[in-house]
C-alpha cells in the first residue's frame, strides 16, 4: 500500500516540478517580450538595454522581481511570490525522504494532498502567465504590422521627382 502512495507522491512532485519550469520559462518570455515592446516604443536616442539574455540565469525570485518591473498584474506577481519557497522545497528537498517516510502511508497521503493543493496554485500561475504572453504576443504582432505599414511605399510605382 505504501508503494502506491509513494508513487502518487512522486507523480505530484514531478508535475509540480514541470509547472515550476513552465513558470520560470514563461516569466522569461513575458519579461523579455515586455522589454521588446518598451524598446520599440522609446525614442531612438534613448537606449533600453535589458534583454532575454539578462534573464537566462536568474533565480525564480529575481525573475519575479524583473517581471514586477514590467507587468501591471500585481495579483499574479503576488501569487508567484507565494510559490517561491514551495518551489525551492520541491526542487531541492521533495525527494529527500527517509526510509520511514517512504513507508509511512499517512505521511505520504498527507504530503500528496498538500502538494496537489500547491499544484492548483502553480497551474493558476502557469495559466496566468500564458494569458499575459498571449496579450504581449498580440501587441508585438500589432507593432510589427504597424512598422511594416509605416515603412511600405505608398504606391508600387514611385513618381519621378520633378526637375
Amino acid at each position: 500500500m505504501s508503494e502506491i502512495a509513494f508513487e502518487k507522491y512522486k507523480q505530484v512532485v514531478y508535475l509540480l516540478l514541470l509547472d515550476f519550469q513552465f513558470v520560470e520559462e514563461l516569466l522569461k518570455i513575458v519579461t523579455a517580450s515586455s522589454y521588446e515592446i518598451i524598446r520599440r516604443s522609446v525614442p531612438a536616442h534613448i537606449r533600453f538595454r535589458p534583454s532575454r539574455r539578462d534573464l537566462e540565469k536568474e533565480s525564480l525570485g529575481k525573475l519575479i522581481r524583473k517581471y514586477e518591473e514590467v507587468s501591471g498584474n500585481a495579483s499574479l506577481a503576488s501569487k508567484l511570490k507565494a510559490l517561491v519557497g514551495e518551489r525551492n522545497f520541491c526542487a531541492h528537498r521533495s525527494f529527500v525522504l527517509t526510509f520511514e517516510e517512504q513507508q509511512n502511508l499517512a505521511f505520504l497521503e498527507h504530503e500528496s494532498v498538500r502538494l496537489a493543493t500547491l499544484r492548483e496554485r502553480s497551474r493558476e500561475c502557469v495559466l496566468g502567465l500564458q494569458e499575459e504572453w498571449r496579450m504581449l504576443a498580440k501587441d508585438l504582432h500589432e507593432s510589427d504590422r504597424m512598422t511594416a505599414e509605416r515603412e511600405a511605399p505608398t504606391s508600387i510605382i514611385e513618381p519621378f521627382p520633378e526637375v
